[in-house]
């Protein structure tokens, strides 16, 4: 399959990246690294970046830097609608403008996290976005045309894999989850990768 990875230069989109590349072909995005180079806040720099990749069979969405987090009193307006552009509407935007590009029974996967769950006083501003991430997802992948599928994965705090434990994941194991996305015939799923947290 050729699959777009946005985010690749990333801790998670690294491992992704690795796990995958064996069988299948790779293009690299990121805002100033990679195969291709895009903003995928921006309309105009996301669809340039399907006109030039052309036809694909998977793209995931796993750009980091996504959310602000401050203590809930010191919240912005601002704030919360920087999260909400990265976070949601940004992979939003990847499926919306992607769609006539990929390939029939290809496949979407986007991220999300933990937090919506397991929040703390500093997650006001990206819990309740992974949350609208998951329902997007379950809402929207029926509804998809051609057979083309929509996941999203879920992972706890990122560390190194001799820390995994409850509520701890790394890159590594996570990134196989993402496989599992691309791979296997599921649709509509979050997949929940936290460390053994219900």
């Amino acid at each position: 399959m050729k699959i777009i990875i946005v985010g690749a230069s990333g801790r998670i989109g690294q491992e992704v990246d690795k796990a995958l590349a064996t069988n299948h072909k790779i293009i690299r995005v990121g805002v100033r690294s990679g195969d291709f180079q895009c903003d995928y806040t921006n309309t105009q720099s996301v669809t340039k970046m399907f006109e030039q990749i052309g036809e694909f069979n998977a793209l995931i969405a796993v750009a980091g830097g996504d959310s602000i987090f401050k203590n809930f009193q010191k919240l912005t307006e601002e704030d919360y609608r920087y999260g909400f552009e990265r976070k949601f509407l940004g992979q939003v935007r990847l499926l919306r403008l992607g769609k006539k590009f990929i390939k029939d029974k290809g496949v979407f996967v986007f991220t999300s996290g933990f937090l919506s769950h397991y929040p703390n006083p500093e997650s006001i501003a990206t819990g309740p976005l992974n949350a609208a991430v998951d329902t997007f997802v379950k809402n929207t992948a029926p509804l998809l045309p051609r057979e083309i599928r929509l996941n999203v994965v879920s992972p706890a705090p990122i560390v190194e894999p001799e820390q995994e434990g409850k509520g701890r994941v790394s890159a590594k194991t996570t990134a196989q989850i993402y496989v599992k996305a691309v791979e296997e015939n599921i649709n509509g799923e979050v997949f929940r990768v936290w460390g053994g947290l219900p």
